[in-house]
């Protein structure tokens, strides 16, 4: 206590905390303090926890400090929040919950596992962690006793492995996992690579501004993103539970009430019925000219501490040959979103114990991708789920594994020098491409500038955008479940290289109308020219159950913004986007597929920031653009004059609504990434460990 007591009084006299509210003995949950102060301040309790921790498995007593640290720990978080927020987006109070949760419990875990003498040493060891997870998780009301157990018996295995075989400290850990916050204080050279690029290119002497306008002979891509089919989808079932995920059970009790699941979908915390995938399908094949179609992944749904590998298999062929039978003989490019593994998110190296790895899954996903692919991506996919694929002379696909650079994964903290052979053969097939004169789609799950993608991964995959920008006509991502788009910039001029364009989600997860997109691309350069997004109300269908949704264009992308959908006319779009508010609005509202939860909450000037942000930042440790932007859009909505009525009134289909809210201002994933802080991850590393989109 004296440590914490001094570390504050020095944060009071530098005027750095402000106290509204105290759950830890000392600890505010509203502050604003320095970070090396905030960090010091966990690290104390951290410390004393993991102390008191280890004092309960050797004697099995309870002393007075350590049902009072986890009583208070237990009271200091939101259960829902760090089950549904992306990791950067928690509240101050959470945040911290989560950095005194995670150095605590991996303190625990490598003094007990790794030292002879440990609790944790022996042969029944993974018995006693169960225990141990299972004990945090009731004392710290992380979650259902369903839940916990489901994630901690999937995780452990793998925990239990990377604890033993890898040299990761608490420290070290903790700010990988929590990179972009006070939490950051580790430092290990393995995770400060640099990957050697090529240098033989043409300098960059401004931005790409060389994309061709949109033509009625472009080539058309249908995209279809973060499907997310429920086979245990029930309509009428209870929609609001205290799962991560609901719309299952307890039809009796609540149908007919506002509790229940619709039939086509629901807005909370659920995702897709079949019958609403085929729905999209047929729309698709009916309305949309499809000569590829791109399936940027997440296939398998939230129901993450209840996940197998026969269930996540048999989802993920049925949803294959569904899209096979719809399409017929137009090919398919898919690669892997961070849902398809089980357990949830972990993609490990080669070379671990079978009972372990993921070799399974790539052979199963090769297996339903084959219908597509040629052989010679055999080797690539079975080693890591990436493949590159020439559809016709000219134009080259390559399909990523992201999950190399998600900090959910818990692989990534075995070794952060595992993840560099893939970045290096993305790096090689470039410059192959260069020197073919072709022109290349990346197609990727999870986006660079995601709140949990490794800064150092997404800096290294950004130079290569950088050196190849002239061979990279399009990026194409999913994984935030919002339609929205990303501007790439040259790490020392400023220069705009590329656009990623982001999918949506065909799953209503969460508070979003169910959508896909259609491209235009030049079939000469294969550039984006335009694209279009689907959708279906999802609060008209499900007043209709027994009429299929009536899917509409919601909008074109440059009938509503720009015609210019270079990566220079992009960036000037983000210019307009600060200079004009009511642009932004409408860009807010595509964003969030018009739901109507998040239309009658509207979006205030800190979830406007935000959703211009998150298009300016694609490395999160480098966001000069976006505090331009931000500074930019913050003058014009001061210099805004009055508004009208209809700007100011919840509800209705007007983009100038100004109510609150978007969560992902410092640019996560937003709301609908499930950011699952799990207490299996964190258990699995036990405490509270999100697993997120």
């Amino acid at each position: 206590m004296k440590g914490i007591g001094i570390l504050l009084v020095v944060a009071l006299s530098c005027g750095f905390l402000v106290v509204s509210a105290v759950n830890l003995p000392g600890v505010p949950i509203d502050f604003d303090v320095d970070d090396k102060i905030l960090s010091a301040i966990a690290d104390d309790i951290s410390e004393r926890l993991a102390k008191e921790y280890i004092t309960f498995l050797k004697t099995g007593v309870e002393t007075p400090e350590f049902l009072k640290l986890t009583n208070q720990l237990a009271k200091s978080h939101s259960p829902r929040d760090i089950f549904t927020k992306n990791m950067p987006d928690l509240e101050p109070r959470d945040s911290f919950f989560v950095c005194v949760a995670c150095r605590s419990v991996i303190r625990v875990f490598i003094r007990t596992i790794r030292e002879e003498e440990g609790e944790l040493h022996g042969d029944d060891s993974s018995v006693l962690m169960k225990d141990f997870a299972m004990d945090v998780c009731r004392r710290l009301n992380l979650q259902t006793e369903e839940v916990c157990e489901g994630l901690i018996d999937s995780n452990l295995p793998t925990v239990e492995y990377i604890m033993r075989n890898s040299e990761s400290d608490s420290q070290s850990f903790c700010s990988l996992f929590m990179e972009f916050s006070f939490c950051n204080t580790g430092s290990n050279a393995d995770y400060n690579w640099t990957l050697p690029v090529d240098n033989t290119g043409e300098s960059l002497t401004g931005p790409k501004s060389d994309t061709p306008r949109f033509s009625d002979d472009d080539i058309r891509i249908c995209q279809f993103t973060d499907i997310h089919h429920d086979p245990l989808y029930v309509p009428g079932s209870l929609a609001s539970c205290a799962e991560p995920m609901c719309c299952q059970r307890n039809k009796d009790t609540v149908e007919g009430t506002s509790e229940a699941a619709g039939y086509w979908g629901d807005y909370r915390d659920c995702d897709l019925p079949w019958h609403a995938f085929e729905s999209a399908l047929d729309n698709a094949v009916a309305n949309s000219k499809c000569d590829y179609v791109y399936q940027t992944g997440d296939i398998v749904d939230h129901m993450v501490w209840a996940t197998s590998v026969e269930k996540n298999t048999g989802v993920l062929t049925k949803v294959s040959q569904r899209l096979n039978e719809a399409f017929g003989d137009v090919p398919v490019y898919p690669c892997i979103g961070n849902h398809e593994p089980h357990p949830l998110n972990l993609f490990s190296p080669e070379g671990v114990p079978d009972e372990i790895s993921t070799k399974w899954l790539y052979e199963h996903l090769y297996n339903d991708w084959s219908k597509w692919l040629p052989e010679e991506t055999k080797e690539t996919i079975l080693k890591g789920g990436y493949y590159t694929v020439v559809p016709k002379k000219g134009f080259r696909i390559i399909a990523l594994n992201s999950n190399d650079c998600y900090t959910d994964n818990f692989w990534l903290y075995h070794s952060g020098t595992d993840k560099i052979p893939q970045l290096q053969w993305f790096h090689d097939t470039l410059l192959e491409a260069e020197k073919a004169g072709e022109y290349v789609h990346v197609l990727t799950h999870i986006p660079s500038g995601d709140g949990t993608c490794w800064s150092v991964w997404a800096r290294e995959f950004n130079r290569c955008i950088t050196r190849f920008s002239k061979t990279i006509s399009g990026i194409f991502t999913g994984h935030s479940h919002k339609d929205e788009l990303f501007v790439y910039y040259s790490e020392d001029e400023g220069h705009a290289t590329a656009v990623a364009w982001n999918g949506g989600a065909v799953t209503t997860y969460s508070n979003k109308n169910p959508n896909y997109r259609e491209y235009a691309v030049n079939s000469e350069t294969y550039t984006v020219s335009n694209h279009w997004t689907w959708i279906y109300n999802l609060t008209a269908a499900n007043l209709k159950p027994d009429e299929q949704p009536e899917w509409f264009l919601e909008y074109e992308f440059i009938k509503e913004f720009t015609e210019d959908t270079s990566p220079a006319g992009i960036d000037k779009l983000l210019d307009e986007f600060a200079e004009n508010p009511a642009l932004l609005r409408k860009y807010w509202r595509f964003r969030v597929t018009s739901a109507d939860p998040q239309v009658n909450e509207g979006c205030d000037r800190t979830c406007l920031a935000g959703s211009l942000c998150r298009a300016a930042v694609t490395i999160n440790s480098q966001r000069g653009r976006c505090e331009e932007l931000r500074e930019k859009l913050f003058a014009s909505l001061d210099n805004e004059e009055n508004t009208t009525p209809s700007n100011t009134t919840p509800g209705g289909s007007d983009p100038s609504s100004t109510t609150p809210s978007d969560d992902d201002d410092n640019g996560g994933g937003g709301a609908s990434t499930l950011g699952l802080l799990s207490i299996s991850s964190l258990l699995a590393i036990v405490l509270s460990i999100r697993l997120s989109f």
